[in-house]
């Protein structure tokens, strides 16, 4: 089952979206990583449709950096999680152009 949260909202509303459904530290981590991995594969998708080798560098470092932040992420800091989840949905809604970001 996934769930989905508009793309825009501020992450303190996305903490009181979370708060509200009991969404506990353990499973908020588990659905922060995946929206790392969800931006990833438009990043990747991205990358592979670049016309030269500038624009897929370009690409290629951003998904090195998700995967850097990805892996710094602190199971222990709700807020922190909630906060890169959030920047992370708002790219992944400006690079896709789609009103609402999934996440899983």
């Amino acid at each position: 089952m996934s769930v989905t949260v508009p793309g825009t909202i501020p992450a303190e509303s996305l903490r009181a979206w979370y708060d509200e459904r009991h969404v506990d530290d353990v499973v908020l981590y588990d659905i922060t990583a995946q929206t790392a991995t969800s931006l990833s594969a438009v990043l990747i998708e991205r990358q592979l449709a670049a016309t030269d080798e500038a624009e897929r560098e370009h690409w290629a470092a951003r998904v090195r950096l998700v995967d850097q932040q990805q892996a710094a992420l602190n199971p222990d800091d709700r807020a922190g999680l909630i906060a890169q989840q959030q920047a992370w949905l708002d790219e992944a809604h400006v690079l896709t152009g789609q009103d609402e970001a999934r996440i899983a």
